[in-house]
């Protein structure tokens, strides 16, 4: 079905519906055709009217890429309103010169994110003292764990020790500053718990609604500063004998209620999602968004619930669902849209223009990626990329805005061809002095490894597979890695092995990295190139992460 051919709903449908209501979001009539005469030679036919939307035109916002990765980034926000990065479970942040920063100490205390095993942060919530930190791994074998970071470290956390399994789903600040999670047992049951600085407890808002006949599965949490607590509710099953599941909708606490009151979503084309992909706190209300069927497709459907009443917009012009919102200050609202195919598109929406809400969809900037290093875990070696010659085209996946009223987008990376590549950036409506390079699941492996105790390497420990050698530190930038003379030296038959500017113990150092057996077969030459360039050569098991790398051999 073309993007135009949804029926539209006028304003006056777009009156605020009770908490019992269910559908009264329906399609506005149909404007009645004016008569018209038989035609005649000399007669013009009459124009069509088109009591439509006009199509939607294309804006540009001023992005910069203020990060970029070999995988995807996630957006979270923390309690005091700063968003931070995850690549994988590697946290980045900005710091006071709005300069972004990977915080590989942050990584302490978590278990060790093998490459390949696809772990990566879940969900995120708390204060800067007391976070809260939800991992999880997907693919066949799933799984969860939970930490909490006090003292400047992680420590594992049991959600619920009588149910194996259980984690915190999602988290929210509420209140005072404090977060409240959702927690499921694995088994489809919930609960509502309040961590402060005490650690975990029962928290006072219970998923108990009366009148429900099935109890409500949560699946995301919204606090707002007046104290209301926001849950949404995905559709259920039919119960017994044929009764009718439970409706997807919105549960809200006051700021002083133990049980909840649930609303209903209202329907578009009198459907309604069956769970909301996203839920977000703008001001006094809270905007869901996900997506209905209509006629054998998706269409984005957004809303706005104040705690009393729904705002149910009119869908962006577009096919798929609603994965991210946020609301800015200007007002505009700004939807990320999961079309079919790689590319997905971002919307917004500035005010009502008479009948109709008008969306326009926003162009983004392309970004420079630049050559690097990663970890080939098929090979289980260090493989390099050159820069592409164009700019990449951002796919928008999330947006979010920190307390500061910065913008934030992550995006996966498209070639020219329109086909995804393995990159992701971050963009950001104010930018920062260089874009940063957040480390890929090899590089985040590597760093955890970094930071245990250091042992020097002996021939047959196959808990040691990986050697590298410390040559010296650096201490100011260099256009190629390594010296002259280094290089030179490593010429002929230690040509194949690999020279790198690597992070390592906080310092920024240059060393070779290698496999054991070949750290084994070249240990003599390797200590006699250090002696004659009065370097203080030292060989650790592990690989720290590479920044660049150099091969006399190419």
């Amino acid at each position: 079905m073309p993007a135009q051919s949804l029926p539209h709903l006028a304003r006056s449908s777009l009156l605020a519906i009770g908490l019992c209501a269910c559908d009264s979001h329906a399609p506005a009539t149909a404007k009645a055709a004016a008569p018209t005469s038989s035609p005649t030679a000399a007669a013009k036919p009459a124009e069509a009217i088109d009591d439509g939307p006009p199509s939607p035109r294309t804006v540009k916002l001023d992005l910069q890429a203020v990060a970029t990765r070999r995988g995807p980034i996630a957006l979270h926000r923390l309690g005091d309103g700063e968003v931070v990065l995850a690549g994988g479970v590697m946290l980045a942040r900005a710091g006071a010169d709005g300069n972004l920063a990977q915080e590989t100490d942050w990584l302490s205390g978590l278990h060790a994110a093998e490459p390949g095993a696809d772990w990566a942060i879940h969900a995120l919530g708390g204060r800067d003292d007391d976070l809260w930190l939800t991992v999880a791994r997907g693919g066949d074998d799933p799984a969860h764990r939970v930490y909490r970071r006090r003292e400047n470290t992680w420590t594992a956390h049991e959600p619920d020790p009588d149910a194996p399994g259980a984690y915190y789903q999602d988290y929210a600040t509420w209140p005072e500053g404090h977060a409240i999670a959702l927690r499921s047992d694995g088994d489809g049951r919930a609960a509502l718990v309040l961590l402060d600085d005490d650690g975990a407890r029962p928290a006072r808002p219970q998923l108990e609604v009366a009148g429900l006949q099935s109890p409500p599965r949560p699946t995301r949490l919204a606090g707002l500063t007046t104290g209301e607590l926001f849950a949404s509710v995905a559709a259920g099953p039919a119960g017994a004998e044929g009764l009718p599941g439970l409706q997807s909708g919105m549960l809200r606490w006051g700021p002083s209620d133990t049980k909840g009151i649930f609303a209903p979503l209202p329907g578009l084309q009198s459907r309604a999602p069956k769970q909301v992909a996203t839920l977000v706190e703008s001001g006094g209300q809270v905007l869901i968004g996900d997506g209905v069927e209509i006629d054998e497709e998706v269409v984005p459907y957004v809303a706005g619930f104040d705690g009393t009443s729904w705002r149910l917009l009119d869908p962006p012009p577009a096919r798929g669902s609603v994965v991210s919102l946020v609301e800015t200050p200007e007002p505009a609202l700004l939807a990320v849209v999961d079309e079919a195919g790689p590319a997905d598109s971002l919307w917004r929406i500035i005010h009502a223009s008479g009948d109709w809400d008008v969306w326009e969809r926003v162009e983004l900037p392309p970004v420079q990626v630049a050559a690097s290093w990663f970890w080939d875990p098929q090979a289980g070696a260090w493989a390099s990329e050159p820069a592409p010659v164009a700019g990449l085209v951002p796919s928008p996946r999330a947006i979010g805005r920190d307390a500061a009223g910065s913008l934030w987008l992550s995006a996966r990376l498209l070639l020219a061809d329109g086909t995804a590549s393995p990159h992701h950036a971050v963009l950001r409506s104010n930018g920062a002095a260089g874009s940063l390079a957040l480390y890929d699941d090899g590089q985040v492996h590597a760093a955890q490894q970094d930071l245990l105790p250091r042992r020097s390497p002996r021939a047959g420990d196959a808990t040691c597979p990986q050697v590298y050698v410390h040559l010296y530190t650096v201490s100011e930038d260099s256009p190629e890695v390594g010296t002259p003379e280094l290089r030179t030296a490593l010429s002929g038959p230690l040509g194949s092995l690999l020279l790198g500017e690597v992070r390592s113990q906080g310092e920024r150092q240059v060393g070779l990295l290698l496999a054991a057996g070949d750290y084994e077969a070249h240990k003599t030459a390797i200590a006699g190139v250090a002696g004659k360039l009065r370097y203080r050569s030292r060989a650790t098991c592990g690989h720290p992460p590479l920044l660049r790398g150099w091969r006399a051999g190419g």
